[in-house]
């Protein structure tokens, strides 16, 4: 239940995400990339709808994390790249090929691979003891700051990429602090979770991932934040539930079958963010020598 209820949160979250890039590119078309762009796409039918649907994605989320670990949970969420290309493909336009699908099959067995063999489970984000949370919220924290303030001072391409990345440890790191929520609440009701601290980390975390997030849909093209966003994500929330938090996993030769699951979903997301379908959706369509042009009609090579 708890991969069924994360599996449909990954399509609510791939809708959202094709709806605020839709919204981020009409906003820089009609206005260009100045202050001003991020206040003009937040008032944008297609942002505020893919709001509402993410929090949706929050709620299913959250749900499933109250029933089953981070580590099994968590990684569900890669799914939310080819979500992305086949929703993008209906809202901005473009065409699956061949490449597409092997990759989506690659990340599929590679999920597969990873939960069987790993099973993971248990775990007490309560019982993990307040120096352990302080610990790891300063650490993540750091990253978190760390990889913004590299993504403001790299040129587009790099920008892209380092705030895709912290925005992947951001809704990671949100992950981790609605486990011990939900830990809470299935304990002691809404009592519980207002008496946890931890509940209170939600509140200036939350924003700033989401805004981390803003920033690398307006930063440049999918192609380079997308790895960094799907990725960081369920390897934060990981290191988190089986580092800190007291999930078991299985030991001996699964780690193997771990590992190589989690190389095949790596090998998928990395050829899924450099699809063609990506570039189209997000450059116009791409021509024979696979550039595109820009508005006054000059080539531009692609990133």
């Amino acid at each position: 239940m708890a991969v069924v209820l994360v599996l449909l949160a990954t399509i609510a979250n791939a809708t959202a995400l094709v709806l605020q890039r839709k919204a981020a590119q009409d906003s820089a078309r009609s206005r260009g990339i100045s202050a001003g762009t991020l206040r003009d796409m937040v008032q944008r039918p297609a942002w505020l709808v893919g709001t509402a649907i993410f929090a949706v994605a929050v709620a299913l989320q959250a749900t499933a994390l109250s029933i089953g670990s981070i580590a099994l949970v968590q990684p569900v969420l890669v799914m939310e790249l080819p979500f992305t290309l086949l929703l993008g493909w209906l809202v901005l336009g473009g065409a699956l090929r061949r490449r597409e699908w092997i990759a989506v099959a690659i990340m599929s067995i590679g999920l597969v691979v990873l939960l069987v063999t790993l099973q993971p489970s248990g775990g007490d984000a309560l019982g993990a003891g307040t120096l352990v949370w302080i610990l790891g919220t300063l650490v993540t924290l750091g990253l978190l700051g760390l990889t913004s303030s590299i993504a403001k001072r790299s040129r587009p391409v790099g920008r892209a990429a380092w705030y895709g990345i912290a925005a992947g440890i951001g809704s990671g790191f949100v992950a981790v602090i609605v486990k011990a929520m939900s830990e809470a609440l299935i304990r002691d009701g809404g009592v519980g979770v207002l008496t946890t601290w931890q509940s209170y980390l939600l509140i200036p975390v939350a924003p700033a991932a989401f805004l981390v997030l803003q920033h690398a849909l307006r930063a440049g093209r999918l192609l380079a934040s997308q790895p960094g966003l799907i990725l960081g994500n369920p390897l934060l929330s990981s290191i988190w539930g089986i580092g800190l938090l007291g999930e078991e996993i299985n030991g001996g030769a699964a780690l193997l079958g771990g590992l190589a699951g989690a190389a095949l979903m790596v090998v998928g997301v990395f050829l899924l963010s450099r699809s063609p379908l990506l570039a189209a959706q997000e450059g116009g369509p791409r021509d024979t020598s696979g550039s595109a042009r820009n508005a006054t009609g000059a080539r531009r090579r692609p990133l």
